[in-house]
């Protein structure tokens, strides 16, 4: 410390002092084995020092406000070789503090331990506070689903490995919904409060529950294997711990009363990831609703929609060059698990393939891909296939045998002796081979699967073959894939917002197909004279409205004038057909699938509205499709879209806020064209579809894009 006997070190004090301060850092300086602090600035000599001793001691000021700092000193015990440390202590009156503290030499030359306190007790309250909102739901206080989604991550290895086994049992409350409706809202949360009270009180159940929302909880078990001797005896004990919930549960002065149904599944057993095992309980759940309610259901092969009808689901993804054209289309069927023979197209059922690429029925110039299946070495399949329209794809295994090596390359040899070419997909470091790479026209694989100074060698030492990069879902993945030299691109890219880029103006050659769709979107009247009036002024529109009113899709034939379309077609069709047309107009300069995406999408939700459990309003289930990509063709957010066009409630709500009454009808979408089959059989099974019914309405909306655009 600085005394009248040494001017020159009070100056030092005041230096350090007037550097320090503005800092909001609390400063002092230690030395010697009585722990002499030799300086301290003014907001540490505030706080900490409360002895009126001439020569000031860490022990009787700092170490006294401070438990356990000592430790930290050379003259104590973790850090008595003097290195740098850092670490947080806290102080008697609770505040907490980040410390730095290092031992060098002081300005007169002799070692000095020096502290560097920082007060960060608001930054970790507010850190708790941001914790507890991530990861606390706000009306219960129990953990919510995204600490649920970290707990199980913790232990994803050791479940992968089979060495951590457990449950998840999905509940909801039966009859909540009346409670809602008859007493309100504030009665409803109260009873979700209450009801997580009740468990959290429970010892079986305290620690295990999450709320995923609305009445939804689960409550998740972690066991070490062999715990248990079989399945059974899991599930014996998994049913008589659960049935201790099942009570009615109640308010007082509320005549109505709530139960609880649970499904329940196990891991490893039925998934090794939350979102399977998640989705095997909720399957569960459903079969204990439908079975009368107020009991459990364990989760059993038979129930899971995903496998039974896997078969039936059937997609194409398109494959586009690096300017945004298509190239051509895989043909996904059975959810593309990769497997040689599990992983094939059911030539048996030709038909339907064809029927999927609408080849019957129009002619271009796009390259359609196929897994290999056995079947397309038949006699009768060499005989019908169209070979210059199809690409085989074979499907290498993450590590290739000698043997294995050899068999791929007579399988290779013996396809293209059959005049088929070929596509070598899921290329790995491991799998590269001169060999294999030498009878393919394409390779396909995932720009993550192989290091970049690899794939640039592996794309420049073979110009014959075409390199195709999957999984490209952003514009970014976009960019990197090409600049290390992919020609073609397989994902969907192209219809994703380009991030914080402004909203541009509609150009003039647009105007007209935006000002159609803003009037044939809206709800109510639709203005015939002014519809006629914009065609009129556009000879291009006029054309391509009279085209389409001539083709296959619409069925009529020799119609010349907009007066008799509009006569033949009544105002119903008449917006659907208008929208089509100004779509295909606004997205001329964008890649075309975005338009094919829209129009299927369209079409597809248009046919399956009258199956769904809940009937939905076929001309919004029209418009959601159509237009749930148009801000990316515009290039406009899908608030400034939906100023400029007026759309029924629900379609709008959907479209800007994803909670409409027909968002889970656009991840329906989104599903399908990824083949995330578990979500699309989920979707089906809870809207009571036949599967059989979806696959033909893909099929047929698929085979109308195609009629219009012949």
């Amino acid at each position: 410390m600085a005394s009248k006997n040494n001017p020159k070190k009070t100056e030092t004090e005041i230096i350090l002092s007037g550097i320090l301060d503005p800092q909001e850092l609390e400063v002092f300086a230690v030395r010697g084995k009585g722990c002499f602090v030799v300086f301290s600035n003014a907001k540490a000599a505030d706080r900490f020092i409360t002895s009126a001793d001439a020569v000031c001691s860490c022990k009787a000021n700092f170490a006294r406000n401070l438990p356990g700092i000592c430790d930290y000193c050379p003259h104590g015990g973790k850090n008595a070789n003097g290195s740098a440390n850092s670490f947080e202590i806290t102080d008697l009156e609770g505040r907490e503090y980040a410390v730095e503290c290092n031992t060098a030499n002081w300005f007169d030359g002799k070692p000095t331990t020096v502290y560097f306190l920082r007060d960060i007790t608001l930054e970790k309250e507010t850190k708790a506070r941001l914790h507890a909102l991530a990861y606390t739901d706000q009306l219960t206080g129990i953990p919510n689903r995204q600490r649920l989604k970290d707990d199980f991550a913790q232990f994803h290895e050791k479940i992968a490995n089979n060495e951590v086994s457990g449950v998840v049992a999905l509940f909801d409350l039966d009859n909540f919904k009346a409670i809602n409706d008859t007493y309100g809202h504030n009665t409803g949360d109260l009873v979700l409060r209450r009801l997580a009270e009740y468990f959290q009180d429970i010892q079986i159940f305290s620690g295990h529950l999450y709320r995923l929302g609305g009445d939804e909880f689960v409550l998740l078990y972690y066991d070490q294997p062999g715990k248990f001797a079989t399945e059974n005896d899991t599930i014996e004990h998994y049913q008589a711990l659960l049935s201790t919930a099942l009570r009615a549960y109640t308010l007082p002065n509320i005549d109505l009363q709530c139960t609880l149904s649970i499904g329940v599944s196990l891991f490893p057993n039925h998934g090794k990831t939350l979102s399977e095992v998640l989705r095997k309980a909720d399957i569960a759940l459903y079969k204990a609703k439908a079975a009368g309610r107020n009991q459990i259901i364990f989760f059993e092969s038979q129930y899971d929609a995903a496998q039974k009808f896997k078969d039936l689901y059937i997609n194409i993804q398109p494959i586009l060059s690096e300017v945004g054209k298509t190239y051509g289309y895989e043909l996904v069927d059975r959810g593309n698990t990769g497997e040689a023979d599990d992983n094939t197209v059911n030539l048996t059922e030709f038909n339907r393939t064809v029927d999927a690429l609408g080849l019957t029925d129009i002619e271009n110039n796009a390259q359609y891909f196929i897994m290999f299946s056995k079947q397309l070495l038949t006699p009768t399949v060499l005989m019908n296939l169209p070979k210059e329209k199809f690409i085989i794809q074979v499907q290498l295994a993450d590590k290739l045998t000698r043997n294995e090596l050899h068999g791929f390359l007579n399988l290779c040899v013996e396809l293209r002796k059959n005049g088929y070419r070929l596509a070598l997909v899921g290329l790995h470091s491991n799998t590269h081979t001169q060999e294999l790479l030498s009878l393919a026209d394409y390779c396909k694989f995932s720009p993550a699967d192989i290091n970049k100074m690899k794939q640039k060698r592996i794309i420049s030492e073979h110009k014959k073959v075409e390199f195709i990069a999957t999984n490209v879902d952003t514009l970014e993945a976009f960019q990197i894939a090409k600049d290390m030299g992919f020609s073609l691109f397989q994902g969907y890219y192209f219809s994703q917002p380009i991030v914080g880029q402004r909203t541009k103006e509609i150009s003039p050659l647009k105007a007209n197909y935006f000002r159609l769709l803003q009037l044939s979107s809206a709800e109510g009247y639709l203005d015939f004279r002014e519809i006629s009036s914009v065609i009129a002024s556009d000879v291009a529109l006029s054309y391509k409205l009279l085209r389409i009113l001539n083709s296959a899709a619409v069925g009529l034939r020799n119609v010349s004038s907009i007066g008799i379309a509009v006569a033949y077609l009544g105002e119903e069709n008449l917006k659907k057909w208008i929208a089509v047309l100004a779509l295909s107009g606004i997205a001329e300069d964008k890649p075309l699938e975005l338009v094919r995406m829209s129009l299927v999408r369209a079409r597809f939700g248009e046919l399956l509205a009258p199956l769904f459990r809940v009937k939905r309003d076929v001309k919004e289930v029209f418009l959601v499709g159509l237009l749930s990509l148009l801000h990316i063709a515009l290039d406009m957010t899908t608030e400034k879209l939906f100023e400029e066009i007026a759309v029924a409630e629900g379609v709008r709500e959907t479209l800007l806020t994803k909670r409409g009454p027909y968002s889970d009808l656009v991840r329906f979408y989104e599903h399908y064209e990824y083949a995330n089959w578990d979500a699309v059989s989920q979707f089906v099974e809870e809207n009571k579809i036949d599967p059989q019914d979806v696959n033909e309405a893909y099929i047929k909306a698929v085979k109308w894009y195609n009629d219009l655009i012949e």
